[in-house]
């Protein structure tokens, strides 16, 4: 039984047995052989054809005879003309004032600051130049610099666009 086991092995490793007799299976009446298989076009619904409708009969409008339209008066353009800008734009960001830094200031820097140990003082705004005076720990913090540039002042340009510089006094 090993015996013939073995030869059987041999035989269908070098390809010398000889394959078992299978009878065709017979292909699906539904499917036609690959070969002479049809492909059909795909449709999508947005290229299928639109079924057809048919119009109703579109029946033509009276004309009517109507006087022409008067010319415009200066008076009518002037009504319609478009308001002059105001003042106060959008883009233009808050008002510039000393009030308004301070406010930003007290309800967004300060807080942060004083958490910290150290504070901040707003002490005048010259030529769209504010400045200012770290006090407490933020005096003598290695990290003022970065946090007056790239976090007050960052903050303060996004409010007041027209601002130019923060600068830091000593002593």
């Amino acid at each position: 039984m090993i015996r013939s086991a073995l030869k059987r092995g041999i035989k269908k490793a070098f390809g010398m047995e000889a394959a078992p007799v299978v009878a065709p299976v017979p292909a699906p009446v539904w499917k036609a052989p690959v070969a002479a298989q049809a492909v059909a076009p795909v449709v999508t619904p947005a290229e299928a054809p639109a079924p057809a409708v048919e119009a109703a009969p579109v029946e033509p409008k009276p004309v009517v005879d109507a006087a022409p339209a008067p010319a415009p008066t200066t008076d009518d353009v002037a009504a319609k003309a478009p308001s002059p800008v105001v003042d106060s734009d959008d883009t233009a960001g808050a008002a510039f004032t000393f009030e308004a830094v301070q406010e930003i200031m007290d309800e967004m820097v300060r807080p942060a600051l004083q958490g910290d140990g150290g504070d901040i003082t707003l002490l005048r705004i010259e030529n769209n130049d504010i400045y200012v005076k770290l006090v407490g720990s933020c005096s003598t913090c290695p990290s003022s610099i970065l946090t007056m540039k790239m976090g007050v002042e960052a903050l303060l340009k996004e409010e007041f666009p027209a601002m130019n510089s923060l600068i830091q006094v000593d002593g």
